[in-house]
């Protein structure tokens, strides 16, 4: 047997393996969507990204397999291969894979829910214990507060005041303030003087 005939024999095996992985990723990720919820734009989103590596790698198959030649025996060997798979392993994969996932990680995760679920319900009086006293010592701490800026304010409010009686006693004493008070004193002397009778005109 040629060189030349080996060659195409194993390019064609290769191109039934890379038809058979194409359909295995596909299969995973359906599997990752029966897992997880998706909604319609990241499936459409995962589906671009999933044709464009199969494109990517059907383009290096043909480019070092083939010359970059686009042949007949290529694409049939990756269909050949996708059915293979299909018919064979992908008839059970998704199903069982999923059943094994779902009764090993599926149950750990929901068994860890239901723990989180009793410890949260176990600890709602704690919780609301907490949230009571935290709004108290803040409406506490707050009135208090409010307290504390009052009476800075009545006492700024008080040496103010005091400030100023302070200025009125200081004019009080001046030269003019005692002169009018010695000029006051004096006609309220001679008022006196005035009015009071002598004894000879009694």
């Amino acid at each position: 047997m040629s060189g030349e005939i080996v060659r195409e024999w194993h390019f064609w095996l290769v191109s039934i393996a890379t038809g058979a992985f194409m359909a295995f990723v596909y299969d995973v990720l359906r599997l990752f969507r029966r897992l997880v919820r998706h909604g319609r734009l990241a499936v459409d989103l995962e589906d671009i990204l999933y044709w464009t590596a199969c494109f990517a790698l059907s383009f290096t198959l043909l480019y070092y397999g083939n010359n970059g030649v686009i042949r007949f025996a290529a694409v049939l060997g990756a269909a050949v291969g996708m059915l293979f798979y299909v018919v064979t392993a992908g008839r059970f994969f998704v199903r069982v894979s999923y059943l094994i996932i779902d009764k090993t990680i599926g149950s750990l995760l929901r068994l860890i829910a239901r723990i989180f679920r009793f410890l949260r319900r176990l600890l709602r009086p704690v919780r609301r214990f907490v949230v009571t006293i935290y709004h108290k010592l803040r409406r506490f701490f707050r009135i208090l507060f409010e307290k504390m800026r009052l009476t800075c304010a009545a006492k700024r409010h008080k040496i103010k005041l005091y400030g100023h009686a302070g200025l009125s006693d200081k004019e009080e004493e001046t030269p003019d303030v005692r002169k009018k008070g010695k000029e006051k004193t004096r006609r309220t002397k001679d008022k006196t003087k005035n009015t009071r009778v002598s004894p000879s005109k009694k």
